[in-house]
């Protein structure tokens, strides 16, 4: 059995991890876009997700997963707007960076936090039709997402994360009616990726796990 002993060190873990992937199988896995599947909750209204994340690998040598990112299509969901109306608002979540992630020996697992937006693309109540225009976008989103990786696939959660409002100008002067339903850190997801994420066995890293989130 090959063990890679190392004290970590913030943001280090990654380079001791490929370090090891390189001295155990001298090569990388082929890039690929995990299914991801899963929801998201804004101010206890709920949306599904349904999408990928990648192109990424996983090593099960080190648990090391390389940088992806989420891409969902367009979704919807929706709100009330005072009265019996419901908004109805057609948006996709966009990932505008990558995140990067570990799998631990005992099955936890993380990935680097995820810049996101909220775009909207179109909105609407019952009788009226409202425009929005084409850049009626909520960011940044900033999400930290954890759990566990199994043979099974990956489930990650997070909760608390903040949907910033925007100016109440904004979105075809319906700034204010969007904020009032997808606004604010009354917020939650979770998603589960498809895919062998089984645990290492081979290698432990001391003193921790630590993806430098602090």
């Amino acid at each position: 059995m090959i063990r890679c002993l190392r004290c970590l060190k913030r943001g280090s873990i990654f380079a001791a991890a490929f370090i090891c992937a390189y001295l155990i199988n001298g090569g990388a896995a082929h890039a690929a876009d995990f299914a991801a599947s899963g929801s998201i909750t804004l101010n206890g209204n709920i949306s599904s997700l349904s999408g990928t994340f990648g192109p990424s690998t996983y090593d099960g040598n080190n648990g090391v997963i390389s940088a992806g990112a989420f891409d969902f299509p367009q979704s919807t969901i929706q709100f009330g707007s005072g009265g019996d109306s419901q908004v109805t608002v057609t948006y996709q979540l966009v990932q505008t960076d990558t995140s990067s992630g570990q799998v631990a020996s005992d099955g936890l697992a993380a990935l680097t936090h995820a810049t996101m937006k909220l775009h909207v693309i179109a909105a609407h109540t019952p009788a009226i039709l409202w425009s929005v225009g084409t850049s009626c976008d909520f960011q940044p989103i900033d999400v930290v997402l954890d759990g566990t990786g199994a043979a099974s696939g990956m489930d990650l959660v997070a909760s608390g994360f903040t949907i910033p409002a925007v100016d109440a100008s904004a979105c075809g002067g319906h700034g204010s009616q969007l904020n009032a339903g997808l606004s604010g850190n009354q917020t939650s997801t979770k998603v589960h990726l498809e895919g062998d994420f089984t645990p290492p066995s081979d290698i432990i890293f001391a003193d921790g796990f630590d993806l430098g989130r602090g």
